[in-house]
């Protein structure tokens, strides 16, 4: 059943830290972004994917790792699905590939937040779908700048928004 616990809400705690730090950043962050001509949205999955592997340094790498791993994959998909004819049978098995590959990075230390290189492969996906490109590279090259830049840019922003709002919990 869903419950709010009031207690937690009404008094100062690292939940309201990280929120109101969050929220105060994204201002800038969204503003710089969107000006800059850098997709946004690519930034904040590499954020959640920042939390999502636990924080820290050690979840700023396992989650930028695997998401750069999935960016990677992703381009190398396109460039090998129309290699092989650019049908919907090619691209389907060429997906399945790179999935099964990314499926197994729970055996590799600086990959192992496996979610993150499906989050990687996804914003490839949709920055090239998007065709938001960064810095005046075209086609699939700067779609991929744009999602590696963004995401990486992403990471360090949970990493700052972390080390903020700890000092304020």
């Amino acid at each position: 059943m869903f419950s709010v616990d009031t207690d937690a809400l009404g008094q100062w705690s690292e939940t309201w830290s990280l929120a109101v730090v969050f929220g105060v950043a994204s201002v800038p962050w969204t503003y710089a972004f969107v000006t800059g001509g850098v997709p946004l949205w690519p930034s904040f999955i590499a954020s959640a994917s920042f939390y999502a592997a636990g924080g820290g340094l050690d979840g700023l790498v396992r989650g930028y790792a695997s998401n750069l791993a999935g960016i990677l994959y992703g381009a190398a998909t396109l460039v090998v699905a129309a290699a092989l004819g650019g049908g919907t049978v090619a691209l389907s098995v060429v997906v399945g590939l790179f999935m099964l590959l990314a499926s197994l990075h729970e055996a590799v230390s600086p990959l192992s937040f496996t979610p993150g290189g499906f989050f990687g492969y996804a914003t490839l996906f949709s920055v090239h779908a998007a065709g938001a490109t960064a810095f005046g590279v075209a086609g699939l090259a700067g779609e991929t700048l744009a999602a590696v830049v963004s995401m990486l840019l992403g990471a360090c922003i949970g990493l700052g928004t972390e080390r903020v709002s700890e000092r304020l919990a």
